[in-house]
């Protein structure tokens, strides 16, 4: 009986993933991108078309989201650190309205180049750069990489320690079967379940989340090449763990207490691994700390922004 049950529960599961899988094809390339578009921004880098939101006027403060969101993950932070700050809104690689290439290692060490040539593009000097989830490894790695050339960091909910991946992380890993994970049911759970208050995640809040995935055929895909070859355990065990210390410039480090995700244990070991940190702890929050306080988060990064 209890066989029957467990099994009846993995059909109803995949039979919902299928259900909600929306499309799946051929990505739009960087031209289909710009003309469906036209009022977006967007910039070449290495023959990949990137998505960016820009506003302000002044220092110039560089935002990644983490996994599976977007640029519109910041849409209610932004508008308050518009003073005396040019802000650049990011979408990876394979997510939001950025080029989701096949022929593309969506790896660590591509998403670092990338970020790389940004800066060098806009000639942004000593940038402020603010991470999320995945963002927030990126930019990290970047800063040990290249010394001296950012001025202040913020990592959120950042999983720079080696650990196994979430449950949700480790099904669209999976060989043969992940891709049945990549479906709309899935993707709202992943997003429901990264908050304190799943009711905050309304219908509607995430079809917009999910709007990319329904707009670009070669969106889930790109997830999955994302989730089975970013491969972070080696760059963190051999690069940045071992090199933590070396991060000497003032850094923020931001967690929400109930992240279900990256454990709130990773921001304390971050706060005693970077000499020159800040340790914030947003309450009554999960991993998306964005959309269930963004009035105290923006409070807080206003405040080490402006020092």
């Amino acid at each position: 009986m209890k066989q029957g049950t467990v099994l009846g529960r993995l059909v109803l599961a995949i039979v919902l993933c299928l259900t909600g899988c929306g499309s799946s094809g051929p990505r739009l390339t960087g031209a289909e991108l710009t003309a469906k578009y036209p009022d977006k921004k967007s910039v070449q880098l290495n023959g990949v078309s990137l998505h960016y939101e820009q506003e302000g006027l002044g220092r110039p403060l560089v935002l990644l989201h983490g996994l599976p969101t977007s640029s519109y993950l910041w849409r209610k932070i932004t508008p308050g650190l518009t003073y005396g700050n040019t802000i650049y809104n990011l979408d990876l690689m394979g997510f939001g309205l950025s080029e989701k290439p096949q022929n593309q290692t969506y790896s660590l060490d591509t998403y670092v180049g990338q970020l790389s040539q940004f800066l060098a593009n806009f000639h942004l000097d000593n940038p402020i750069l603010i991470g999320h989830g995945i963002g927030a490894s990126i930019v990290t790695l970047y800063t040990l990489r290249n010394p001296g050339k950012v001025h202040k960091l913020i990592l959120m909910d950042a999983p720079l320690y080696s650990a196994a991946p979430p449950l949700n992380v480790r099904l669209l890993r999976t060989k043969l079967i992940g891709g049945l994970f990549a479906g709309d049911w899935f993707l709202k759970r992943l997003l429901r379940g990264g908050v304190a208050n799943p009711a905050l995640m309304t219908d509607s809040l995430l079809n917009d989340y999910l709007k990319p995935y329904h707009d670009d055929p070669g969106a889930r895909v790109a997830l999955l090449k994302c989730v089975r070859e970013l491969n972070l355990r080696p760059v963190l065990e051999n690069e940045i763990q071992p090199n933590l210390a070396k991060i000497s410039i003032p850094t923020l480090v931001v967690w929400g207490d109930g992240d279900p995700y990256v454990p709130l244990d990773f921001g304390r070991r971050l706060d005693k691994d970077i000499p020159n940190s800040e340790f914030v702890v947003i309450l009554r929050t999960g991993h998306y700390v964005q959309e269930e306080r963004p009035e105290e988060l923006r409070a807080v990064l206003k405040e080490f922004i402006d020092k």
